[in-house]
């Protein structure tokens, strides 16, 4: 894939007639519109959170399925999703049409840090390593979310997928796949704790620069195929751990080979992991575009 020809113009489709208009498409001012949303974003989150009394113990519980009422807690983070994507993008939807899904990524990162870690679930749990299975189905329902106000926003702006000559199927699922081995390669070796602190940077790091290995050997479009790269990462982590790959669960340390993709919250690939993976694909592609 290495000499495929570059894609000349990125999705950078944007909502010119819904943002603010300070934010032009390059330099301080977008990097300022996208920090302003990210803040606003979690901002929401944390009200939210505290309104509603999510989690229940704050810095104890790190799962929302395991929330008195899961349901009513999932509620609760689809609408901040979709409040903070929709804030985002009138506030930096003039830089990126995605914006607003980096937006909501960082208010989960915010959810994220009122939550506790994994110890604290695997105790919650008593060490079992079906506890692992439930989290796999709450990182896909957090998946579930984002997705859809990714489409949402990707549909509204005329944002374009890459065309058959630019890019095809086994292109796009190229750089889905490198985007996933490279972030959990790069977390083996940033992810030595469950530490909140250490598993959000950990996770943050490894997805933006996973975007960008993974754009450097299958470049293509939209942002879709990277972001969801750190989702899968956690998925195949956490499906380890419920192999039994994993050991020290009783104690709420995981260790092992794989132990690092086990280490952070659905929460912290769901935030950290898919705003990191969107900051790398904008800065790799943006430097495409612009060559």
């Amino acid at each position: 894939m290495s000499d495929m020809p570059e894609i000349s113009t990125p999705d950078h489709a944007s909502f010119e007639k819904w943002v603010v208009g300070f934010a032009s498409p390059v330099g301080m001012t977008a990097r300022s519109a996208l920090a302003v949303a990210a803040a606003v974003a979690a901002a929401i989150f944390v009200f939210g959170s505290r309104t509603f009394s999510l989690p229940k113990l704050p810095g104890f519980d790190g799962s929302i399925l395991a929330q008195p009422a899961p349901l009513a807690g999932l509620l609760v983070v689809a609408v901040m999703i979709f409040v903070a994507g929709l804030v985002g993008t009138v506030i930096a939807g003039g830089i990126h049409f995605d914006a607003g899904l980096f937006a909501a990524a960082c208010g989960l990162i915010a959810l994220s840090c009122r939550s506790g870690t994994m110890q604290s679930v695997l105790f919650d749990a008593a060490g079992s390593q079906d506890v692992f299975i439930r989290l796999i189905i709450e990182l896909l329902i957090l998946g579930a979310f984002l997705f859809a106000l990714w489409f949402v926003l990707y549909r509204l702006s005329g944002a374009k997928a890459a065309s058959p000559e630019e890019s095809g199927l086994a292109n796009n699922l190229t750089a889905t796949v490198s985007q996933a081995v490279a972030t959990g390669v790069v977390m083996m070796f940033l992810c030595q704790s469950e530490a909140k602190n250490q598993a959000l940077a950990s996770v943050g790091i490894s997805s933006l620069a996973g975007a960008m290995i993974a754009y450097k050997y299958a470049p293509t479009r939209p942002s879709f195929w990277f972001w969801i790269g750190p989702l899968l990462t956690g998925v195949i982590g956490y499906a380890l751990a419920a192999l039994g790959q994993d050991s020290n669960l009783n104690v709420g340390v995981p260790t092992g080979t794989f132990a690092a993709l086990a280490r952070p919250l659905p929460l912290d690939y769901a935030g950290a992991g898919v705003a990191g993976a969107l900051l790398g694909y904008w800065m790799v592609s943006t430097k495409v575009a612009n060559d």
